[in-house]
């Protein structure tokens, strides 16, 4: 597949800065300095990735988000602006937009990050649909895709149902926790880059919740694993009934949970993994059908991003210290970390 990327805006010289990052990321690049021109241009030619201003004379970047997106609904818009608030950011996401940057760039390499995250997800995405086009002309290969993508369980009763299942796993598949449905790890160290990033470059709180299932291994062992998968999906449920829509919630390994909380300071963050706590306290253990079973909880560690925590590993680093600092005080308890 060539790599074709769009670069739209009014300023030659924020155009050539970003083009030439793309040249050096091999892609093949077209320029547009007004989003009327571009979208003559992306009519000619779609683009896999397009980068556009915001705001332009006539047609804004918005406006040419939703045209492309109505012409090619795979292509991943990225927006640029430098009137950037979260509520613009927020509205080019809604709006279908892969992701956002802020102008002037401080770092270049952001902007390559996002051409190539862009550019993998469009070529998963591609390659999607490849799979789906051969189900349709070949039941053995429905079949044996079936096999390959273990997690769709349903029966085949016709091959719309089918389709329309495997489509949904594929999109799951590369991101999703099998059995609890959070987020897995893999999407997880690939957020937590991210966020710290932004955090950091626009003077952002950010938190994280590190959980961990209390006397798990031990549980295990006298109740057996399924009930053991049980007490995992009820506090994953749990997890996402006391967080908000933007905070990504994660399994991040065995019987550990991490909670990424965007815009938010330690304390809040606190009452956050505090109300986690509490709810598996309390209802964790009933949910199972096991009255016999002991109690269920976790114990919770908090950081965040400040003077002592500036990056990736020391947050993650802080956040696990904390965690066993709740355990070796005796569990069932939420730490800041120090």
């Amino acid at each position: 597949m060539i790599k074709r990327a769009m670069v739209v805006d009014d300023e030659q010289s924020i155009r050539s800065i970003v083009a030439q990052v793309l040249v050096e990321e091999r892609y093949r690049v077209i320029e547009a300095a007004s989003a009327e021109d571009a979208l003559v241009a992306f009519k000619k030619e779609p683009c896999p990735v397009v980068f556009t201003d915001i705001r332009m004379g006539g047609m804004s970047g918005l406006d040419l988000l939703k045209q492309v997106k109505k012409l090619h609904p795979q292509t991943h818009v990225v927006i640029m602006t430098s009137h950037g608030t979260m509520d613009s950011a927020v509205t080019a996401l809604k709006s279908g937009a892969y992701d956002f940057l802020n102008k002037p760039f401080d770092d270049l390499e952001l902007v390559a990050n996002v051409a190539r995250r862009a550019m993998q997800s469009y070529e998963l995405i591609a390659e999607r649909e490849k799979l789906v086009e051969m189900l349709k002309s070949r039941n053995e290969a429905l079949q044996n895709i079936n096999k390959a993508f273990r997690a769709l369980t349903v029966t085949l009763k016709n091959k719309n149902a089918a389709l329309e299942n495997l489509n949904k796993a594929f999109q799951a598949l590369a991101i999703r926790d099998q059995l609890t449905g959070l987020f897995n790890r893999r999407y997880f160290d690939e957020a937590i880059t991210a966020e710290v990033a932004r955090a950091s470059r626009y003077g952002r709180d950010l938190s994280v919740i590190f959980l961990d299932v209390d006397f798990f291994k031990k549980y295990n062992d006298q109740y057996g694993h399924q009930h053991g998968d049980m007490v995992l999906k009820k506090i994953s449920q749990i997890i996402k009934l006391n967080i908000r829509e933007i905070d990504i919630a994660t399994r991040y390994g065995g019987e550990e949970f991490v909670v990424i909380l965007p815009e938010t300071p330690k304390d809040d963050a606190y009452t956050v993994a505090e109300k986690i706590r509490q709810s598996v306290e309390e209802t964790a253990a009933s949910a199972i059908g096991n009255r016999n079973a002991p109690a269920i909880t976790v114990s919770a560690g908090v950081a965040s991003l400040g003077q002592e925590i500036m990056n990736v590993h020391q947050l993650i680093a802080k956040a696990d210290q904390a965690v066993y600092e709740a355990k070796r005080t005796g569990r069932n308890a939420v730490r800041l970390a120090g």
